[in-house]
């Protein structure tokens, strides 16, 4: 039997993967980076403490180099879960509030799938790629499944309190990986750009990091009843060139060498291969550039639709825009304010004459040296034009919904800033109505007024209602620069409002600015 030529440099002692001193005391000795190591995620932990319990079948499989960081939220945990388990691994990650996110269907992959749980002590999600079965290539492909997830994961033993393979199956699974990764336009962009150097070094860590820790026999016994296809001789060749850093003609020739010994477990053909990697390839570079928007997940149970309503002063407008940063960094969010929606071109054209008619106004006192009134935008002259300016607004609102509601429909979430509520009248409600102080409608004013209630009708309630409730002294203080009556009217309708009889969730928006953010986070997070 010839044997794999792996021994490159002199072996150094083999010592257990390295693990969180925290975690497993027996190993903080092993290196002083043990002590500087980021504290793991609770959630992390618990998931795994659970899949221990549940006594499924699991590892993670690659890059265990740098566990420490996967255990701490800063990567993905890339965990391969064996397929018998593949409804009770589901059901642990529900309960430990994972949520299963879908990518578009172009970009699935068999056997892969996303789980996602947010760590609110880390303020960070946790990202579980669950892999059913073992899908390696690169990246913009993956056209190789390699079947040995049974002996991955009848080599896992416990490491600290997390599952991990035999060193010898994860090497030979690396550089096979690794190989296979291999791109020689990445490799010109690299040396252009000046992080080639780095790239390799990255990889020689990692490659050491296993080498050092394998059973020389137990590798060269794997490789041959694994991998008898890649050959022995084939082998060593792409594990030096990883080590030592080929040239790219010579790395291109043995990607070619080794993509034709595993053909027969390949995807598709070579030109298929090529063919989807060159698409998504461009597709990555048009989001680089700018020209296309990036591509995000969306949750496998749906859309939704969630608003957040307060008065001034109580961050809604803040935590608006908090929800739409964090969602937004993987899944699709569209955030919208549908108390001032797009205008539309008669919109536009009613505020035109509003404002003609106000310089007319203003005009005329000036000729006829008459005191200029002051205009208060929060308090309007009631006549025709404002009452046709407060249709309009409706007619917007109602748009815009109808954009959100097809959104999530689709899968999207939508965060809105104000929402219509028929607990309150002073803001985002019909108007024309009221405006009549109590006097009879003619014709046309009663056209107007139903209307406005038709838009208003066509908005059904959102999925979600956060409220966030503040005093309305504190209101003003914080709204220093708005007219007061209007603050703390406002404020004053939302916090005397009674929200018992519905479905809202209340917040006490009092508190400072991070401790409403994590309790409105956890709050949708919960119900998506």
């Amino acid at each position: 039997m010839q044997q794999i030529k792996l021994r490159l440099e002199p072996r150094s002692r083999r010592t257990a993967p390295p693990v969180n001193a925290s975690l497993d005391p027996s190993v903080a000795s092993e290196s002083e980076t043990l002590n500087r190591a980021a504290p793991p995620s609770r959630l992390i932990l618990s998931l795994l403490s659970a899949l221990e319990r549940e006594g499924i079948s699991y590892c993670h499989w690659k890059s265990n180099w740098r566990l420490n960081d996967w255990l701490s939220g800063e990567g993905d945990l890339d965990l391969l879960v064996a397929r018998a388990d593949v409804e009770k691994f589901s059901s642990v990650l529900a309960r430990n509030g994972f949520k299963k996110a879908i990518v578009p269907r172009r970009m699935e992959l068999p056997g892969i799938v996303n789980f996602y749980g947010y760590d609110a002590q880390l303020k960070r999600f946790i990202h579980v790629h669950a892999h059913f079965q073992l899908v390696l290539g690169h990246d913009a492909s993956k056209n190789f499944r390699i079947p040995v997830e049974t002996r991955l994961l009848e080599s896992a033993r416990l490491h600290g309190p997390i599952r991990v393979p035999a060193p010898e199956i994860e090497l030979a699974i690396f550089i096979i990986r690794m190989m296979l990764k291999y791109s020689q336009m990445e490799h010109f962009l690299r040396a252009v750009s000046g992080k080639l150097e780095g790239f390799r070094s990255e990889i020689r860590q990692e490659y050491m990091y296993l080498f050092n820790i394998v059973d020389q026999v137990k590798l060269d016994q794997l490789i041959l009843s694994l991998f008898p296809a890649i050959g022995t001789e084939l082998f060593s060749e792409c594990s030096e060139a990883l080590l030592r850093g080929g040239p790219a003609g010579s790395m291109f020739r043995l990607r070619g060498k080794l993509e034709k010994s595993l053909s027969p477990l390949s995807r598709g053909s070579y030109f298929n291969d090529r063919k989807k990697r060159g698409f998504r390839i461009a597709a990555a570079a048009a989001v680089k550039l700018g020209i296309a928007k990036p591509v995000r997940k969306r949750f496998e149970s749906g859309g939704r639709l969630i608003a957040l309503i307060g008065g001034d002063g109580s961050g809604k407008s803040t935590s608006s825009n908090d929800v739409n940063k964090w969602l937004g960094k993987k899944f699709d969010v569209l955030q919208a304010h549908l108390g001032m929606p797009p205008r539309s071109m008669t919109t536009l054209a009613v505020i035109a004459a509003i404002r003609v008619r106000r310089q007319i106004v203003r005009t005329l006192q000036l000729l006829k040296r008459q005191p200029r009134k002051h205009v208060d935008p929060f308090d309007p002259e009631i006549d025709l034009l404002q009452r046709l300016r407060w249709l309009c607004t409706a007619r917007d609102r109602f748009r815009l919904f109808r954009k959100l509601r097809r959104f999530t429909s689709n899968g999207g979430i939508a965060i809105c800033d104000r929402f219509p509520c028929e607990k309150l009248q002073l803001m985002d409600s019909p108007r024309i109505g009221r405006s009549m102080g109590g006097r009879e409608p003619n014709n046309l004013e009663r056209v107007l007024i139903e209307r406005e209630l038709s838009y208003y009708r066509r908005i059904s309630p959102p999925d979600q209602m956060i409220v966030l409730r503040v005093d309305p002294e504190l209101a003003i203080r914080r709204k220093a620069s708005e007219p007061q009556k209007h603050v703390s009217a406002r404020a004053s309708e939302l916090w005397n409002t009674d929200w018992s009889d519905t479905y809202a969730k209340i917040v006490d928006a009092n508190r400072s600015k991070d401790e409403v953010a994590n309790t409105v986070r956890s709050l949708v997070w919960a119900e998506l």
